[in-house]
């Protein structure tokens, strides 16, 4: 089976898995997925010995494919973590390019419309608030106001090619900045499932070690394969 397979027929008990009981990686997930799937070449050989013991031995079986379900979450995972990360990145680096735009058309139709009261009042308006969803409904809203007022504008020589620029500055930004607010969310889907799933294998290692260490408290060679790494 996929990976992805593997997932969708754990789906169900891994949502299930309570929020409150999570636990969260404490080493690398590709380490522990690897660790729990020797676990379950080790654990095979002492089925009956297991079975002796009172273990459900259909324990044994469930690790490989949800240790495969928790490789699948984990690139989930890590694959929209790292996008949000560019995402912030490229908001640092456009951002000031956006604020300077914002601030140059201020600057102009504070000029420009300085002698007509209601959209001197609009200019004003737009120029109080701060913040960067303040910034890309600024550019949306200056915009608006000189494509409806473009006379004075022309009248002191700008430009209106700098008004379909914020436009498309804002739309631009406005993604960029979804996905970079993202990047600072630990709580979304795909970090919760990937810790549920982490959480359920975690608890099915944690059971069949214990019962081998029981089991083979005489017998160091056999102790040792179930010693936690």
């Amino acid at each position: 089976m996929s990976y992805q397979e593997d997932f969708n027929a754990w789906e169900e008990q891994i949502v299930a898995v309570p929020d409150n009981e999570i636990k969260l990686p404490n080493q690398p997930v590709d380490k522990f997925t690897a660790s729990a799937e020797t676990l379950a070449v080790e654990a095979r050989k002492d089925t009956d010995a297991f079975a002796a013991s009172g273990m459900n031995v259909s324990l044994i079986d469930e690790l490989t494919p949800l240790a495969g379900a928790l490789r699948h979450l984990q690139a989930s995972w890590t694959s929209e973590f790292r996008a949000k990360q560019e995402a912030q990145k490229k908001w640092l680096e456009q951002s000031p390019a956006a604020y300077q735009l914002r601030d140059e058309l201020l600057h102009h139709f504070s000029f420009a419309y300085r002698n007509i009261d209601d959209i001197k009042k609009s200019v004003m308006r737009i120029r109080e608030g701060g913040g960067h969803a303040d910034l890309l409904q600024d550019l949306v809203d200056l915009a608006d106001l000189g494509e409806k007022h473009p006379e004075p504008l022309t009248d002191i020589g700008l430009s209106l090619e700098p008004l379909q620029k914020a436009r498309l500055t804002s739309h631009a930004m406005s993604v960029l900045l979804s996905a970079s607010n993202g990047a600072k969310d630990q709580k979304n889907q795909a970090k919760l499932l990937r810790d549920k799933a982490y959480t359920l294998l975690f608890n099915k290692v944690s059971e069949i070690r214990e019962y081998g260490r029981y089991i083979f408290w005489r017998d160091a060679e056999r102790r040792e394969k179930y010693l936690i790494d």
